[in-house]
This record gives structure tokens, sequence and C-alpha cells, in this order.
């Protein structure tokens, strides 16, 4: 391990002009009452009004569909990723944040697949690998890509073989959770990787803990419908904090004592067993997490956390917005809106 003071001198030369561009547009940054406007504007145009003043402005100001939406905030989003290429950080860092939607797009291809739908016009540009590659032969693909893509059809094709028994509904089902199980696996490896290739503690913590969600909210779901364990334990994820075989384990649990001794677990000290219990709350409460995450890597002086906790809350940020804006075009209404809002990254007036 690297001497504290040897540490503090690499990370002030690394890391010490990005930082002090994130807390200048830290303040630009939403903050609850930003998103409560939105919630409350009483059309789509008064949305775009509000947020004329702000970094999504010019994306936006031309917007009149859900389409133009997420072309608009696909943008936005480019442009912060372009600001993590300025500050001149560890290749492996600004990679950390596009291989995700590479692996969206390949998860949108495979699953247009199964259901012979064409998703090329849906595919990100925000990856690392351009969409018509994504869509194209599997040969063409990156490595670290084509072997998620082998793997996932090889599922498939097994899954084909035994279609027959299945049947068509419960088999595309299958299909569908094939590929969720595939890519997703791939996905936090190589997020795994790519933490470790930039020696930050804070970016594997954050791939450990998003493991961890992904799993407990697995883990919950299938309990409830009484799915049996045989078909819950294959979809775990490796490199949380809670290992497999624990969850496996609890799994065996009523449904209330299970919820119960996950909300023991040290990676999830905050979340209560009633969050876990109520399918309206679950995934605002393991956001949470995320969120108290974030929060303290932006307390953090100098190094590689404000940086990533800036770009994740952005990240957030255009989250929330979509759900915002192509909500209110599709005509919800203001509580209806604000039941889909999760906690956010700065949660002061």
């Amino acid at each position: 391990m690297r001497p504290p003071l040897l540490k503090a001198v690499k990370d002030s030369v690394r890391y010490g002009y990005a930082v002090g561009r994130v807390r200048a547009l830290e303040a630009r940054v939403f903050r609850d009452a930003t998103y409560e406007r939105l919630v409350d504007a009483p059309s789509f145009a008064e949305q775009r009004k509000i947020l004329s003043d702000t970094a999504y402005g010019r994306y936006l100001e031309d917007a009149q569909t859900a389409d133009d939406v997420e072309r608009g905030l696909e943008a936005a989003l480019e442009s912060v990723y372009g600001l993590v290429a300025e500050f001149r950080l560890p290749e492996s860092m600004a990679r950390f944040f596009r291989v995700r939607h590479d692996f969206s797009n390949l998860r949108a291809r495979l699953k247009g697949e199964v259901l012979d739908a064409s998703v090329e016009r849906d595919l990100s540009s925000l990856g690392t690998v351009p969409p018509d590659v994504v869509a194209g032969p599997v040969e063409e693909l990156p490595e670290w890509l084509r072997r998620a893509a082998e793997e996932a059809l090889d599922a498939l094709a097994a899954l084909d073989a035994d279609a027959e028994r299945r049947g068509a509904e419960a088999g595309m089902l299958a299909k569908l959770e094939a590929v969720d199980r595939v890519v997703e696996r791939a996905m936090y490896a190589e997020l795994a990787s790519l933490a470790r290739a930039a020696r930050s503690e804070f970016l594997a913590e954050y791939v450990a803990l998003s493991v961890d969600l992904a799993n407990v909210k697995r883990v919950v779901r299938a309990k409830r419908r009484g799915v049996p364990l045989s078909e819950v334990q294959p979809s775990l994820l490796d490199g949380g904090r809670i290992a497999r075989d624990r969850l496996a384990g609890l799994y065996a649990l009523p449904l209330d004592e299970l919820a119960a001794r996950l909300a023991k677990e040290r990676a999830l000290r905050g979340v209560q067993a009633d969050d876990l219990l109520a399918l309206d709350r679950l995934d605002v409460a393991t956001d949470a997490l995320a969120v108290r995450m974030m929060r303290a890597g932006r307390a953090v002086p100098l190094g590689a956390e404000p940086v990533v906790a800036y770009v994740l809350a952005r990240e957030a940020e255009v989250r929330q917005l979509r759900v915002l804006l192509i909500g209110k075009i599709a005509g919800l209404s203001a509580d209806e809106l604000r039941a889909r809002l999760r906690k956010v990254y700065v949660s002061r007036g």
C-alpha cells in the first residue's frame, strides 16, 4: 500500500484540476426544489421553460416528443462524459462510465432478436462501441463484449432445445431472463476490472454495492413470487459484499424474516425491512444507499471520489429528468410523477 503522503502528492497532481472544476460544477446539480417545480409544472412546455436556464436548456429547447427528450438527454450526458475526457483521468476511469452503455446496447440487441424486433434506432451512442457495430455481426465486436454476446447466444440456443417442454410464453420469458443474467454478469465483471485498473477503491466499492443491490432486489422479488431457489441462484451475481451462498441460505426463510435478515447486513445499513417488503419502496430504499455513497465521495477533499460522485450524480439527474419529462408528455399527474422520483445526490433546497 502506498504511504499516505505519497498518495496525497500523486492525487494532488492527477486530480487537483478535475476536483477544482467539479467543485464549481456541483452548484449546477439540481436540488429538491427544482424537481418539485418540474413535478408541479402544468405542462411539458412549462417544464422546458424551467430547464431553459440550466445545463439542459439547449438540449431540450426544441423537444416536443418523448424521442426528442431521449435524444436531448443523451446529448447532455455526452457533454458530461466529454468533461471527464478533458480532465485527462486514467483511461480506465473514463471507460468505466461508457462501457455500461455498451452492455445496455448489447442487451437491447439480444432481446430484440428474441422478440424479433428491430432495436437499432433505440441504441445509445454513449458507449465505447458504435451502435451499428453492436447491432452487426457478433464476430466484429471487441473481445470483451463478444464473449458476453456468445455466452448469451449459447444460453438462448440451449433454451431453444427445451422450448417444447416449457411452452411458448414461458420459453420467451426464460430467454429474456437469460439475456439479462448473462449481460449483467459480464458487465459487472468488466466494471470491477476497470475499477482495479483505475486503482480506485471508490469505484470498486460502487461496483460491489451495485451488485449487492441487484442481488437483493432479485432475491426479494423472486421470494415474493414463490420462485424456487434452483431458478434464482444461477442469476445471482458475484462481486458483492453479501456472498451468493449467504443469499442462497437466507432464501429458505419466510419472506418477512428474509427481509429482516437482509436489513441487518452491513452492506445494506440504513435500509429497513419494511422498505424491502414494500413493492413501491424497494427501489427507492436501495437507491438511497447509492446516493449516500455518492455524498460520501463528494465530501472527500482530493482524489477520484468527487469526480466519480459528480458524474454518477449527473447520470442520476438525467434519469430523473427522463421520468419527469416523458411522464408529463404521457399525461401523468403530479402525484404519479412524485412517486417515481428517487432520492438525489444533493437533497437540499
